[in-house]
């Protein structure tokens, strides 16, 4: 049971996830669904659904990079449909609260902004249109310091960027990331060195920060003490392989061969460097159902 928890714990838990949803009509924490139109939901723990612009523009982007033209287009329209526009900033807001994190819609996520951005950027790629370039570089606009209260200034020269916005970020490491990836591909899209910019002072940030989210070489989710799942620690460690390869900074290499080196481990190991209970609870479920399983099969046959 150890082994099959090593290689298949996410497919595993995701796969229950989607059980317990079907069965009892609400999730654990999220799964995705789809309108009568074919665009993406969220089913969460409540029951209700909701649009969440960060997952629409992931799957437009994917859309975008495997040849979908109709579910890119589809996907970007929506959009395009629900940008609210200053003179110098456009937004995609969530038209529902999270408190989780004390969001009162609506509210407004750098990383969402960020994923929007390179999505619009990708569609100015396929289409002469003006607007397209203007919208997303007014998306940008609202990454940079006092524009939006999206990100937080560290120190001078050290930016943060607010998953989850707050007075005092929350630190939300996979969302930081995953936005400083998206500066540089709009960079590459665009050449706009405003983004560079961005990305260089937010690598700074993280760079003041990522030590503090370390835990015995696993991570943390953020830094109010929430210790990442395996499936997130498993992200941050895809996301600090695709930050390096932009970057090249030691500091994020030093830490993805730590956390992939701690996630490689056994997983009684892990149980006992990194103890979570309801990860505990799930493997004892799993086990106690692999041995009901065997233990009837064996008897079957010894009959």
């Amino acid at each position: 049971m150890s082994l099959i928890w090593q290689f298949a714990e996410v497919p595993i838990s995701l796969f229950a996830e989607r059980g317990v949803a079907v069965l009892s009509g609400n999730p654990f924490n999220q799964i995705r669904v789809l309108d009568h139109a074919g665009i993406p939901q969220q089913l969460y723990r409540d029951g209700k659904r909701h649009y969440n612009p960060l997952f629409i523009a992931v799957e437009a982007s994917d859309a975008y990079h495997s040849g979908d033209t109709s579910t890119f287009l589809k996907l970007s329209d929506w959009l395009l449909e629900h940008i609210e526009e200053t003179d110098s900033t456009a937004f995609v807001s969530y038209s529902f609260d999270y408190p989780v994190y004390q969001q009162k819609a609506p509210w407004h996520s750098a990383l969402t902004q960020a994923v929007v951005m390179v999505c619009l950027a990708q569609r100015a790629e396929q289409e002469q249109d003006p607007r397209l370039p203007e919208l997303s570089a007014k998306l940008l606009n609202t990454l940079k310091p006092a524009s939006a209260k999206l990100s937080y200034e560290i120190a001078p020269g050290a930016l943060w960027f607010m998953e989850y916005p707050a007075p005092q970020p929350y630190y939300s490491l996979s969302g930081m990331i995953s936005t400083l990836i998206k500066l540089i591909e709009y960079h590459e899209l665009t050449g706009d060195d405003s983004a560079l910019e961005l990305f260089d002072r937010g690598l700074q940030g993280l760079w003041m920060k990522l030590p503090e989210f370390d835990y015995h070489g696993y991570s943390y989710y953020n830094l109010a003490g929430l210790k990442a799942g395996r499936m997130y620690h498993q992200r941050h460690i895809q996301r600090l392989a695709e930050l390096h390869k932009y970057s090249g900074d030691p500091m994020v290499h030093y830490y993805h061969e730590r956390w992939q080196k701690a996630d490689r481990l056994p997983v009684l190991w892990q149980f006992i460097f990194n103890p979570r209970p309801k990860r505990i609870l799930a493997f004892s479920l799993a086990w106690l159902g692999f041995w009901m399983l065997i233990s009837l099969i064996l008897r079957r046959l010894y009959r």
